[in-house]
């Protein structure tokens, strides 16, 4: 990919060609995130098989991010006191013996298991996603990180794109095992490549470790930083209702289009496009200003919620596919522009614990969103309840902005 942003930024392919870290963990990233759809895609359809309920979806889905909420502030310490690269590649590993236990599921009364798996997955993530993106700056700097940060969203949608559209092709021809199968090779194939990573220590890497201590440090920097409570928020007002979102994808595709894992597959893929033409075309209008940025986030947020009141009236699989698309462009804008925010006015000292942070926050809205459309679903119309997932996501974005709008930011970085 080639594309450019204004002229301070670099294309693509120079960052990938000139970083060799950055490189080697970018195809980490390709590799698990391919694994991580294939999933994705085989856990909601055998979900919605066995027990035909929206409230099992979302305890399932809960499973996957709930957990990460209570892990992340011990990750946070972790990515900042010990070596990066070996939390990244035990995390990997681990990853990959728990999710061949998907191969267990057979019945109804074995759910439960698939319960237990996604708790694991989670609560493992946030030791590898934590650390590398604390440790992101540290090997790309400058121009760099902007062009970074596009990339590795744009990255995740392609991999949600192509892992989406043929993990539902596999699930339907080849059996669902084949596709936790090759989730588990895919964490596999990304440790053997992040052991080959030049990843720079930690700056307080070897110091003792007091998690309680050093949680309650990154606490008080929060409260005192104004620029880092503008930009920290970002991803958990969206996850109010992204939550509901991951839901609706599987009853509105196996359900309301009555299209099976294969319609789930479409919309998960439409999202996956909405994420590359996102990322993209805001890295060709985009800058590393920071009121930019947090006007960025803003516009995200409302063209998200905008969209995805348009979808939750779609009367087709394809229609809906456009809006989820559309609507989709608006999250990752918000995703990427609060990322990079953080990574340009955090210190060093406190990155990991700050995105440690930043992942619980997201993960805790993501989860109440996931849990209240998952008990709804039971009761009332999942349009009905897509439309209001929409308007919660105008709402939270419109009392997101109230509050940050006078932090006085540095109009340069």
């Amino acid at each position: 990919m080639t594309t450019r942003s204004n002229a301070a930024s670099l294309s693509y392919t120079q960052l990938l060609r000139n970083n060799r870290p950055y490189r080697k963990l970018w195809l980490s990233q390709v590799v698990s995130n391919a694994g991580d759809w294939f999933n994705t895609i085989a856990v909601l359809g055998l979900t919605l098989e066995l027990t035909q309920s929206g409230l099992a979806l979302s305890i399932a889905m809960l499973c996957q991010m709930l957990p990460a909420f209570f892990v992340a502030p011990i990750a946070g310490v972790i990515a900042e006191r010990y070596d990066r690269k070996r939390v990244m590649i035990v995390a990997d590993l681990l990853r990959s013996a728990v999710a061949l236990g998907f191969l267990l599921v057979d019945t109804p009364d074995e759910v439960w298991l698939i319960y237990l798996f996604m708790a694991c997955l989670s609560a493992l993530g946030p030791f590898f996603d934590v650390t590398r993106t604390a440790a992101l700056p540290s090997i790309v700097r400058g121009p760099e990180l902007l062009a970074a940060n596009a990339l590795s969203s744009a990255t995740w949608g392609i991999m949600l794109t192509i892992g989406s559209a043929i993990g539902g092709l596999v699930a339907d021809q080849f059996g669902r095992s084949t596709a936790f199968e090759l989730n588990a090779l895919s964490f596999i194939v990304s440790a053997l490549i992040v052991a080959r990573i030049a990843l720079p220590k930690a700056s307080g890497a070897g110091q003792p470790v007091r998690f309680f201590s050093d949680f309650l440090e990154g606490l008080r920097y929060i409260r005192m930083d104004q620029p880092t409570r503008v930009y920290l928020p970002g991803k958990a007002v969206w996850g109010l209702a992204g939550g509901a979102a991951v839901m609706l994808y599987a009853v509105f595709g196996g359900q309301i289009y009555k299209a099976g894992d294969t319609g789930i597959a479409i919309l998960y893929t439409s999202r996956g496009l909405g994420t590359i033409i996102g990322t993209l075309g805001m890295k060709l209008f985009s800058s590393s200003r920071l009121p930019q940025l947090r006007w960025g986030i803003l516009i995200g947020l409302i063209g998200y919620g905008f969209w995805f009141i348009i979808f939750s009236f779609a009367p087709s699989l394809w229609l809906a596919a456009i809006c989820i698309m559309l609507s989709t462009c608006g999250s990752m804008v918000t995703w990427v522009f609060s990322s990079l925010g953080l990574q340009l006015v955090v210190k060093e000292d406190f990155r990991g614990r700050v995105f440690a942070a930043d992942t619980g926050l997201f993960t805790l809205a993501f989860a109440l969103s996931t849990l209240s459309t998952g008990l709804l679903l039971d009761t009332i119309d999942p349009r009905v309840v897509a439309f209001f997932a929409g308007v919660v996501g105008l709402i939270s974005a419109g009392v997101w902005f109230y509050f940050v709008r006078r932090i006085p930011l540095p109009a340069d970085t």
